[in-house]
C-alpha cells in the first residue's frame, strides 16, 4: 500500500497496549539518504484553553497501518523544538 503523509494524517493513531486515543499524524522524521521513515510526530486534538504536547512514536513501534487507523505498540514524549526551553530548564533544575 503507497499512502501520502496527507492520508496518512487523516488516520487516527490507537495505542494497543491501552486501547487510548493518541491523536492524528501530523508529521514525521525521515533517512534523507535511505529514505525510510524513523518516527511518526502525532497531536491530540486541543482543547479550548490547552494543546497537549506530541507525542512520538518510533516507525518499528507501529503495528499496522489500516484504511482509518494506525495501531502502535508504544509512544513517547516528543522533545520540545529546538529553540524552545521549559520553564525548569530555565530555572536550572
Amino acid at each position: 500500500m503507497i499512502i501520502s503523509i496527507e492520508e496518512l494524517s487523516r488516520r487516527e493513531v490507537i495505542n494497543v497496549e491501552t486501547a487510548a486515543r493518541v491523536g492524528y499524524v501530523s508529521d514525521m522524521d525521515l533517512n534523507t539518504e535511505t529514505g525510510e521513515i524513523i518516527s511518526l510526530l502525532v497531536r491530540s486534538p486541543g482543547g479550548m484553553f490547552r494543546t497537549p504536547p506530541p507525542v512520538k512514536v518510533l516507525y518499528k513501534d507501529v503495528v499496522r497501518i489500516g484504511e482509518e487507523t494506525v495501531l502502535v505498540s508504544k509512544v513517547c514524549p516528543a522533545p520540545p523544538p529546538p529553540g524552545k526551553r521549559s520553564l525548569l530548564g530555565l530555572l536550572g533544575k
